[in-house]
């Protein structure tokens, strides 16, 4: 064997080891689907490793078992590095798929050297597969993942450019002359290829464990910003984002209407239906709300059983149509739980839309709040808007 291919293989067996197990070390500080990925990440590395490991052995008393097992191992790796995409972004990942993807690719490297079809075959071969994984881990970090960073657009350059030089590896292999199975080859296609696969390597660890970092602090924003139980925004985010779309909409001279929504009567809920029951309705409600309102509104816990929502480019009129639409959809979505607990869950809303009377983003909460107040006071299950207007007749609930 030729010691320089030997050689690149052996020291990507090296650092695959070293980077497989850094990162197992490192991934147990992390949230589950972060290290879930991490750890698909450290075993695609540890079985990179081995199947290169394994090439630069060949020559023993199997060569010809040797080209499938090597071949297998370094696809189901590169294949676990596919699923660790998937795990960074909670996408649905099928744990046995890899290892499919590598035994099928082994099984049919043995079936091209029973029939004789030489190693150049199983260099086309495994060249197109290792082409076409590439091109998936490239798809999902450059066009399917959100929130991508400059790491994810390196990893996503690096994998297509891998992909270009393993199709061209693929094309040698499609015009090489035969080469004995128990030999490496050592042609400046696939000295190139070995040592772009080392480059990979290490810049693609790299660039990984970025990308779980950025995930990482994705989630400890989320953590900081959402309420625990229902998922929507906490109340200091939800001011936050107020004052934020409170200076746009004064400075373009755009609408903004705000809504605040209490759940009737929920102490009673809590009393004849245990707290248990309460935090389902807390979420019931919460998820009827979502279900309602435009993605570019928000929506926030601001107490117990008290919501509100954000409404941009929203004026006095819609904003009066979306909070009825909120209060008959909870009425009659939550019927069905409030029966389970023998409760009726109802709520009343106040709200308020932007005017040149309004210098800080606070008038907007008080007024809201004036005007849920004197929802509550006619008869609850009700929306009123500042200055205060009936919508729908009183009703208690």
């Amino acid at each position: 064997m030729d010691f320089e291919t030997t050689f690149i293989a052996q020291v990507i067996t090296v650092i695959g080891f070293a980077v497989g197990l850094s990162i197992v070390v490192a991934s147990g500080r992390y949230p589950r689907h972060i290290r879930n990925s991490l750890r698909a990440y450290a075993y695609g590395k540890f079985l990179l490793g081995f199947g290169f490991l394994i090439a630069g052995l060949r020559g023993s008393a199997a060569p010809d078992l040797l080209v499938p097992l090597a071949n297998g191992l370094g696809i189901t790796g590169l294949a676990m590095n596919y699923t660790s995409v998937r795990h960074l972004q909670s996408r649905p990942v099928s744990p046995l798929a890899p290892a499919a993807v590598g035994l099928a690719v082994a099984v049919a490297c043995l079936l091209l050297l029973f029939v004789d079809a030489g190693i150049a075959s199983v260099r086309t071969l495994v060249s197109f597969t290792t082409a076409a994984v590439l091109l998936g881990i490239a798809f999902e970090v450059l066009v399917r993942y959100e929130g991508r960073g400059i790491p994810h657009y390196v990893t996503g350059v690096l994998c297509a450019t891998l992909a270009m030089v393993y199709l061209v590896r693929m094309g040698a292999g499609l015009t090489q002359e035969e080469t004995p199975t128990a030999y490496m080859l050592d042609d400046r296609v696939e000295r190139t290829t070995f040592l772009l696969t080392l480059l990979g390597t290490v810049t693609g660890a790299i660039n990984y464990v970025l990308m779980a970092s950025d995930e990482f602090n994705r989630e400890l924003a989320k953590l900081a910003h959402t309420d625990g139980l229902t998922g929507s925004l906490n109340r200091r985010r939800l001011f936050e984002m107020g004052e934020i779309e409170f200076r746009r909409a004064r400075r373009h001279g755009r609408d903004l209407t705000v809504l605040v929504l209490d759940i009737d009567r929920f102490k009673s809920i809590n009393d004849r239906a245990g707290h248990p029951f309460g935090d389902r309705v807390i979420q019931a409600v919460a998820d009827c709300c979502a279900g309602q309102i435009r993605r570019e509104d928000a929506m926030g816990r601001i107490g117990g059983e008290e919501f509100a929502i954000l409404l941009p480019e929203t004026g006095l009129e819609a904003g009066r149509l979306l909070a009825e639409r909120l209060r008959s959809a909870i009425e009659r979505q939550l019927a069905q739980l409030g029966a389970e607990g023998g409760v009726t869950v109802t709520c009343s809303i106040g709200g308020v839309s932007l005017t040149r009377e309004h210098s800080e983003f606070s008038d907007l909460m008080a007024q809201s709040d004036s005007a849920l107040y004197d929802a509550k006071h006619a008869g609850r299950n009700q929306v009123r808007f500042f200055p205060t207007v009936s919508l729908t007749p009183a009703l208690h609930a």
